[in-house]
């Protein structure tokens, strides 16, 4: 278990250098995985450099993943959580469903909840609030220092309700993306895979609390951990 830091100015080489020691560390430990964490967008991208890169054209112990598809990958090999994944047209669609059910209830999403885009702003409120482990009860705390007949205060009331009403949908049914990782941290130290893996993080210009949660897990349990920064 050690952590490795990769410094160096935008451009200066950080990723050329981190490829390549990962291809040269590959070819002498054929027995370890050497799993590559990137940005989702950035993926085929990488794994098509270090095929490039590599003396053989081809990375058979090395893996490129997001931090989503590690967490599919370690759930296949532990038996992790079996839900089904809700993507964003699901969000929405039952973010719209709750959001019409409560009605009259709602002061001030009721009248803004048939524009076009309004239901995937409530969306991506929420799905930020679920990486930066921001639960209905941190509303609650939140809100107890705002005027109570405030603009600001009855739109986190809106945004509370509907959040309450999205969890208990979602709970024993779906996992969204989100909590993939916190789900993912618990499961880190039982993951064959990962003990016997080196992770190297490139692309991120910073993380959020639940994977910061996660890296912790991964320091723990694997070989070596490797970040550019």
């Amino acid at each position: 278990m050690s952590l490795q830091f990769v410094f160096g100015n935008s451009g200066a080489g950080k990723s050329y250098y981190l490829y390549q020691t990962v291809i040269e560390e590959s070819m002498k430990r054929p027995d370890m995985n050497y799993l590559v964490l990137v940005p989702e967008q950035f993926t085929m991208q990488t794994q098509k450099d270090l095929c490039m890169m590599h003396p053989r054209h081809g990375i058979m112990n090395i893996d490129v993943l997001s931090f989503g598809r590690l967490a599919h990958r370690v759930f296949e090999e532990s038996g992790g959580d079996t839900k089904q994944v809700l993507d964003d047209e699901g969000k929405n669609l039952i973010l719209r469903k709750i959001a019409g059910s409560y009605g009259e209830e709602l002061r001030v999403l009721r009248g803004n909840l048939k524009k076009q885009g309004y239901i995937s702003e409530v969306k991506s409120v929420i799905s930020e609030f679920t990486q930066y482990g921001i639960g209905p009860g941190d509303l609650d705390e939140f809100m107890e220092g705002l005027i109570p007949d405030s603009y600001l205060y009855y739109k986190l009331q809106d945004i509370r309700k509907v959040y309450n009403g999205f969890e208990k949908f979602l709970a024993d049914r779906y996992i969204t993306k989100e909590e993939l990782l916190d789900v993912l941290s618990g499961v880190v130290k039982r993951s064959a895979l990962l003990q016997k893996s080196v992770v190297v993080l490139d692309g991120f210009t910073g993380f959020t609390p639940v994977q910061n949660k996660l890296l912790g897990e991964l320091l723990e349990t694997c070989e070596q951990v490797v970040v550019t920064v």
